[in-house]
């Protein structure tokens, strides 16, 4: 990563949770076992950040949740990344809460991604770092109606205001709420999250259209894990 002569200007903050059995990716059961979830989820969680490492940008966080989470991502991705607890009621205030610290920390140009994107190219989060450097708002949309990333270049709380989070239209209502700002506004090409059993299938066999295509940017803990 590479850092600013004088002042950080890109921050990235992954929000992560816990790897615990029956608290993420349940929605894979009972096509794998809750443990089995788990596992993949940790698996997400190490591809993503050793991924992240080939950004050119200053500082990435780890937003994690729930508040014990800490120690359990040390022990996944270490210690040399920064750790920030989310906090909020919702997905939209901790997504907001988590930019506030960002930009109260003198950063100038902050992207959200998740952990559910194993193969997410690296180069749509550089995209948005340099979208940024123009426009105040970037979004990567997801097939299912949400958004696998969101950027700011300056503070917009606003738009996170009365979206129903967790459902198929997370994405159009954050649109009307950045038109209600009036803010311009770029969007990246769409990507996929894996969060049913439908979208572990896809994953599998986008895995080895990879694999045997020979793409470089393979996500080799996911891999190894489904026995691509």
């Amino acid at each position: 990563m590479g850092y600013g002569l004088n002042t950080m200007n890109t921050c990235l903050i992954i929000f992560a949770k816990s790897p615990i059995p029956c608290k993420v990716k349940t929605r894979l059961t009972p096509k794998i076992t809750p443990s089995k979830a788990a596992e993949l989820y940790k698996a997400f969680i190490v591809d993503i950040v050793n991924n992240v490492h080939k950004l050119k940008c200053d500082k990435v966080i780890i937003a994690y949740t729930p508040y014990n989470a800490e120690m359990a991502l040390h022990r996944l991705v270490g210690r040399s990344l920064n750790y920030l607890p989310q906090k909020g009621h919702n997905l939209g205030e901790r997504m907001k809460n988590a930019f506030k610290h960002s930009f109260a920390k003198g950063l100038k140009r902050t992207v959200i991604i998740g952990t559910d994107s194993p193969t997410l190219p690296v180069s749509y989060i550089q995209k948005a770092f340099d979208v940024l450097k123009e426009t105040p708002i970037v979004i990567g949309p997801t097939f299912d109606g949400g958004y696998y990333l969101i950027g700011l270049s300056e503070p917009n709380d606003n738009i996170f205001d009365g979206v129903r989070w967790s459902t198929s239209s997370v994405f159009s209502q954050t649109l009307a709420r950045i038109k209600g700002v009036n803010k311009r506004l770029y969007l990246l090409p769409p990507w996929y999250d894996v969060d049913t059993s439908e979208g572990l299938e896809f994953l599998k066999s986008h895995l080895l259209a990879m694999r045997l295509s020979g793409f470089e940017e393979i996500p080799d803990k996911t891999m190894r894990f489904l026995k691509i």
